[in-house]
């Protein structure tokens, strides 16, 4: 992971049922399973950098995703260098996934006008679908890359 802008999806898992406050979004019910984050780090410290920020825990939570990593563990972190913009189709790959759910309308999106960058997933979402229909979205030119955190 580099110091480069790019996407990244946050994989996170989530043990127990609960409810958490999400800034002023409002309240969203966590249930057990998976969610997935959808970003996008174009600032100075790129991928790394944002990433860098998740991984670390947050006191006074900024973004929408830093209320929920606080009850749910990151577990990996999927990838792309690239100086365009994905977020909004890798969101889209995401949304349309086998049982994917949106848990919170609007989650890391109310600067666009995507449905949400969050989704739910009863089991692990599988990096090897995502990075296919990665490939064929963008014509196979950009990689997609894995970090696990466990």
């Amino acid at each position: 992971m580099r110091h480069e802008p790019g996407t990244y999806a946050l994989i996170l898992q989530a043990q127990t049922e609960l409810t958490i406050p999400i800034g002023r979004l409002g309240v969203m019910g966590v249930r057990p399973g998976w969610y997935v984050y959808v970003g996008s780090a174009f600032g100075p410290g790129g991928v790394k950098g944002r990433v860098g920020h998740h991984t670390r825990p947050q006191t006074k939570p900024h973004w929408h995703i830093d209320y929920l990593r606080q009850v749910a563990p990151l577990v990996e972190v999927w990838y792309t260098h690239n100086p365009n913009r994905h977020e909004h189709t890798w969101a889209s790959l995401f949304h349309h996934l086998p049982d994917a759910t949106i848990p919170l309308p609007r989650f890391g999106a109310s600067d666009c006008t995507c449905l949400s960058h969050l989704f739910h997933f009863p089991t692990a979402p599988s990096f090897a679908l995502f990075a296919q229909q990665w490939c064929e979205q963008s014509g196979g030119i950009h990689s997609l890359e894995r970090l696990c955190y466990r």
